[in-house]
């Protein structure tokens, strides 16, 4: 066995973790004995004993001197690892178990010292000390024959030291002090050789299991078997164990107060999330489970040091992207981080803090590229919203591209060029999903995630408008122009279609504005509403002061216009990629037929392809295909004709919405197919052209 071997009888081989090393009982006067120091490593928690647990060492202490002479009491052990080879001087061990107990034995020796020199015995008091306190000759960094977790030194060396007039640093450390020098006390009293006693019994009776092991074994194995089933430990601090276990610990204050601590502080939990975003920032997938591991093999074979560093770069970029208030020199990227946050792709947090990193640290990466990239992943977040791709695919998505633009950092024409090719590829839809899904689907939900990007749209749409932002647009909250709730006086404006109307356009963008005055006006009638907005300084709202009415007709044409302004704000990545037939302005060729699975059946309107196309897929399909498709779309399907503006029979009593555009219907027969399972290739629509 390489390093010091602490006296005592040897035990068998000792198998621990797939480590084989020896181990040897030990009483305290043995193990303290020497010029040694034990250092508790800076990973390892604070000191955490209480009560409960120095009760129970005394009472063990006070039925010592009742048993047979010699007999032993074994209170747990101690597993070691030398820490240098040096032939001479002070032998360093990083304690890497039993630290709880070790540490409270110093405690109680320096209780007993006081104890001792209060009672008149000064000899003894000293050779406590010099003897098992300290390393007498040794410099002041190796003095103490304990260093504890840096968090702890300062009470230790107080109570060491026993520098007269020096206050007790409050904490367990010194309330572990004070127990044990009361019951000192209490038991020496005017007997000064019962502290010698005492000591007899500390230094002979007590008796640990000593393990040391070898230097060419892995300590952080021992460690992280010996907690497995202790406090639940986070991925950051397994990998600050791992990184610290790694350096000596002449080196392990430096590293902590130079690297690790500006993290630990800047970060506080989401540490763990920074290390796992961290290790994707130039692609590839790790899972959150298991960031430790994956960190491990990420940084074999590199120095401490290096990795150290390099986490303490990324981290303050890491902390701008939870907290845009800490970006106090960029205020165009604080703006852009917020609404990053506001689209809710934190997947993109990797490749964002790559690319960040290099703009804070003078890289050749230009701010005006970063901001590009934040515009093109929020194109990507917000039409995927409206059109109901959503972002949750995006992870994947956003993994590659981080893989696919690590090379093109520095040349920033091919980096947005490579970002907007591989996203239009990525479900991404085109405008006409976006224009019809404006006009068909309900834009607005009263939290959450849909209500964070539907307050996102509407607040850019009115910043255009209104680009001196004579409003806070945050003291604004989405307002329905026609309310949830309909009053008589609504139910009159809107007609006799007005339960159909309510349920199909409430929620559509066209119904949709901003005012600070939501619970004011809430279900007030149109006539009293328009004259706030008149009133208003919202540009949103100066439209819908001129409107004689509010109507389908009217939310129908608003939304209209405002899907233009939606397109024209986050226009399409890939244009020349989508067929003009796609496009909302386009005209189509007329049907003629719809062919499906072979059956043919002769139409001659696109509402005639749709409900052509739900009489065929009907003849092999149950009911519940009816029910699918309502709950996908339940403008357009229903069992209550009235409800529909231009209702169209379809098979077992249910109803087809017939107002629509060419481009609608045609991806309502898509939804048809997919509910009903049938692949789009074996349905055709024979056109005049």
């Amino acid at each position: 066995m390489n390093g010091r071997m602490f006296g005592g009888a040897l035990l068998p081989p000792f198998r621990f973790a797939n480590l084989s090393m020896d181990a040897r009982y030990a009483t305290p006067q043995k193990l303290f004995s020497g010029e040694m120091q034990f250092v508790v490593p800076l990973f390892q928690r604070s000191y955490s004993w209480k009560l409960k647990q120095w009760k129970a060492l005394w009472d063990d202490l006070k039925q010592l001197p009742d048993l047979e002479a010699g007999r032993q009491h074994f209170i747990g052990s101690v597993v070691m690892h030398p820490t240098n080879t040096v032939p001479t001087g002070v032998s360093k061990y990083a304690v890497i178990d039993g630290q709880q107990r070790l540490t409270t034995l110093f405690i109680l020796l320096i209780a007993l010292r006081d104890t001792a020199r209060a009672a008149g015995n000064e000899r003894l008091a000293e050779r406590i000390t010099d003897n098992y306190l300290a390393n007498k000759y040794a410099p002041a960094h190796e003095r103490y024959k304990l260093l504890p977790t840096q968090a702890d030194r300062a009470a230790f060396r107080q109570l060491a030291d026993h520098a007269p007039g020096t206050e007790a640093v409050p904490g367990l450390i010194s309330e572990a002090f004070d127990y044990f020098r009361h019951r000192l006390g209490a038991w020496v009293g005017n007997e000064p050789g019962q502290a010698e006693d005492m000591l007899r019994l500390i230094l002979e009776r007590l008796s640990l299991v000593s393990i040391t092991l070898n230097d060419d074994d892995d300590p952080y194995l021992v460690f992280e078997s010996l907690n497995a089933k202790g406090m639940q430990l986070t991925a950051a601090d397994l990998i600050r164990n791992y990184l610290f276990m790694k350096i000596h610990p002449d080196q392990q204050d430096d590293l902590n107060e130079r690297y690790w601590m500006p993290m630990q502080s800047a970060l506080g939990d989401s540490l763990t999330a920074f290390i796992w975003h961290y290790l994707m920032r130039n692609g590839g997938n790790v899972p959150q489970s298991d960031v430790y591991l994956s960190f491990r093999k990420a940084t074999a074979g590199r120095e401490v040091a290096e990795v150290l560093a390099e986490l303490a770069r990324y981290a303050p970029t890491y902390a701008r992207l939870l907290n845009p208030e800490l970006e106090t020199q960029r205020g165009a990227v604080q703006r852009a981080i917020r609404r990053l946050h506001r689209t809710r792709l934190t997947v993109a947090y990797p490749l964002i803090m790559r690319l960040y990193d290099q703009v804070r640290h003078g890289g050749q990466l230009a701010e005006a590229t970063l901001l590009a990239v934040f515009d093109l992943l929020e194109n990507y977040a917000l039409r995927g919203f409206i059109a109901r791709r959503g972002v949750g695919g995006a992870n994947k998505s956003m993994q590659t591209l981080a893989t696919r633009t690590n090379h093109l950092d520095q040349q920033p024409e091919a980096l947005l060029a490579d970002i907007r090719a591989y996203l239009a590829t990525q479900n991404y839809p085109s405008d006409a999903d976006v224009y019809t899904a404006l006009q068909e689907q309900p834009l607005y939900h009263h939290a959450g995630e849909r209500h964070t990007r539907t307050k996102l749209l509407l607040d850019t749409l009115e910043a255009d408008l209104n680009p001196k932002e004579t409003v806070l647009l945050s003291t604004l909250s989405i307002e329905h122009i026609m309310p949830q709730t309909l009053t008589a006086s609504w139910r009159a404006d809107l007609g006799e279609a007005a339960e159909r109307d309510h349920q199909q356009l409430l929620h559509t963008l066209g119904n949709l504005t901003l005012t600070g005055y939501n619970s004011e006006l809430s279900n007030s009638p149109f006539a009293e509403k328009r004259k706030h907005y008149a009133g208003s300084n919202v540009g949103l709202n100066a439209e819908l002061a001129a409107a004689p009415a509010w109507n389908a007709a009217a939310i129908r044409e608003r939304g209209v216009r405002l899907a233009h302004r939606v397109l024209a704000r986050w226009p399409s990545f890939a244009p020349d990629l989508v067929e003009e037939a796609d496009t909302p302005h386009a005209t189509s060729n007329r049907p003629t037929a719809v062919v499906l699975r072979g059956q043919r059946q002769a139409v001659g309107t696109w509402v005639e392809v749709a409900t052509a196309t739900a009489h065929l897929i009907a003849e092999t399909s149950g009911p519940d295909l009816w029910i699918r498709l309502q709950e996908a779309k339940p403008g357009y399907f229903t069992q209550q004709a009235h409800l529909l503006r231009r209702p169209k029979l379809l098979p077992d009593g249910w109803y087809y919405e017939g107002n629509s555009d060419s481009e609608g219907h045609r991806r309502n027969c898509r939804l048809m197919l997919e509910q009903a399972g049938i692949a789009e290739t074996e349905w055709q629509v024979e056109t005049t052209g």
